[in-house]
């Protein structure tokens, strides 16, 4: 791969997304700013290296394939693919909507594998790339009023794996990045955060409603991640360089610290009530040899 890359970054407008295009570009690579409002990104007066363009990977597939093709044009090429951009859907499954539920699956995961679908071609044909999709630790369990965004973000974990193996025969690689909770807008109820209205929330749920606004305001601005480090710890684990100098590039990277405990807590209750319950499990079986 050539020293200076060319990044195509989703949802580059803040966060994580802006961050890692300011690593980028500080770096010496070249990065395309991708979000629903360049202007945004222009009003910020970043590096020379960072260029803004428009994507709404919500909107259709033929929609998106003419966005990235612009976006190819920019710099005639591009090489890592950083599909980011996600917004928080909160409320109690029985009072969201099917519109909700559909709005939260097209965002998180139906848009970002457009994306690839888009950019797939290109990669395919100069035999080369990296995709790297941005998940979150929320995947690994549930959490009453959130259950969603957690069931986006499960979804888009394993598709995410499933694509790695199907274009590794190209050149391409893959990797998943699961953060932790980060210091960022994500859960600012005026950016990507949304909630149910009030008068569709259901009488019976009032306790637990209350629990989880409570506990989202409390914790935004108290996040642990630290945006700026999360970044510059993505990118040498992306490019393989400083911290990650002579790593190969991880099937699936938890970001933060707190990222790495939940994670590992999920798996060893998993493995725990496989365990328990293995020989009645085995019990389902033909008896050996029929």
């Amino acid at each position: 791969m050539a020293a200076s890359r060319v990044w195509l970054i989703t949802g580059a407008s803040s966060g994580i997304g802006l961050e890692l295009a300011k690593v980028a570009a500080s770096r010496g690579d070249r990065v395309i700013a991708a979000t629903r409002s360049p202007q945004k990104i222009e009003a910020l007066g970043l590096h020379a290296n960072i260029k803004a363009a428009r994507l709404d990977h919500n909107e259709s597939l033929p929609h998106v394939k003419s966005a990235v093709e612009e976006i190819i044009n920019i710099f005639g090429t591009v090489d890592m693919v950083v599909n980011n951009a996600a917004y928080v859907q909160t409320g109690m499954l029985e009072e969201t909507s099917p519109e909700e539920t559909l709005e939260q699956f097209q965002a998180n995961v139906l848009g970002p594998l457009n994306v690839y679908r888009a950019i797939l071609p290109h990669l395919r044909e100069k035999r080369s790339g990296t995709l790297v999709t941005v998940g979150s630790m929320a995947a690994w369990y549930p959490m009453p009023g959130c259950n969603l965004y957690d069931a986006s973000k499960a979804a888009l974990r394993w598709l995410g794996i499933g694509l790695s193996g199907e274009i590794s025969q190209f050149g391409i690689r893959h990797t998943l990045i699961e953060p932790g909770f980060f210091r960022t807008d994500l859960l600012n109820p005026s950016a990507n955060f949304a909630t149910t209205d009030a008068s569709k929330r259901l009488p019976a749920y009032a306790d637990s409603n209350a629990v989880t606004d409570s506990n989202f305001v409390n914790f935004h601005g108290k996040q642990l991640g630290n945006p700026v480090k999360g970044a510059e710890v993505l990118y040498d684990v992306i490019t393989s360089s400083g911290i990650a100098a002579g790593k190969e590039l991880p099937d699936f990277f938890p970001l933060g610290s707190d990222a790495s405990t939940e994670i590992s807590k999920a798996a060893a209750q998993t493995i725990a009530t496989v365990d328990a319950w293995r020989e009645i499990s085995a019990l389902s079986d033909f008896p050996s040899g029929q």
